[in-house]
């Protein structure tokens, strides 16, 4: 009898996680299709599903950005950050939807990687979360270095 006292309150509480995340999972399946929420980009081997915006209507070529009033996010890792954008936010692809807030809901945002794949792929979540003006520098770095754009040394490891 005791022991199931002592364990009525996790029992109730499983059951109240497993119903929430059951409304979760029925919430995202008729939003997305499926049960997992396509947005996340928790890793680089995350695919774009067919729900989200096509690649090629997130890019934006490096002389529609320099010298235009931009908020630009780098999301290469550290290490590879040798040269980097001057004012821009370092924020790693893999902390991107834990740090989408820190974002300006009514600025253009541009994101930047080191060949376009990764910002492709944050463009996409950005914009799947409600931010239509979030693009990705199609080429990434060395496309913004070709079109003259301004560079600093970066802190690279």
């Amino acid at each position: 009898m005791l022991r199931r006292l002592v364990n009525l309150p996790f029992a109730v509480a499983g059951k109240a996680a497993r119903a929430f995340q059951a409304r979760e999972d029925a919430r995202t399946a008729a939003q997305y299709g499926r049960a997992e929420d396509p947005g996340m980009v928790a890793n680089n081997t995350h695919t774009l599903p067919a729900t989200l915006t096509p690649p090629a209507e997130v890019q934006i070529a490096a002389s529609a950005v320099i010298g235009r009033a931009v908020f630009v996010i780098d999301v290469r890792n550290a290490d590879e950050r040798a040269e980097v954008i001057p004012g821009s936010l370092h924020m790693p692809m893999l902390e991107t939807n834990v740090r989408v807030s820190e974002l300006p809901p009514e600025q253009r945002v541009v994101v930047v990687c080191s060949d376009g794949t990764r910002a492709t792929k944050v463009a996409c979540f950005f914009r799947d979360r409600g931010m239509e003006d979030s693009w990705a520098l199609t080429g990434g770095i060395p496309a913004w270095r070709s079109a003259g754009g301004p560079l600093e040394a970066g802190g690279g490891l």
